[in-house]
């Protein structure tokens, strides 16, 4: 899981934020049978955006998780 934030606000802020995002996300893949040794979270702050942060949508789309899965 990989989480991510728009770019408003503190770089540190964000960074916290995106890893909060993504073990939030990790918490209910465990919550719903997952193994917790499967699962890894990080957080990518604004460091990584999908859109450009020039407008409010494009921001909504920043503020994400990413679910990568390894086979």
């Amino acid at each position: 899981m990989v989480g991510h934030t728009d770019n408003i606000g503190d770089p540190s802020y964000n960074q916290i934020l995106s890893k909060k995002r993504a073990s939030t996300v990790s918490q209910i893949f465990i919550e719903t049978g997952f193994k917790t040794q499967n699962i890894q979270s990080m957080g990518r702050g604004a460091s990584q955006p999908l859109v450009e942060n020039s407008s409010k949508e494009n921001r909504a789309l920043n503020r994400r998780v990413n679910i990568i899965i390894i086979p």
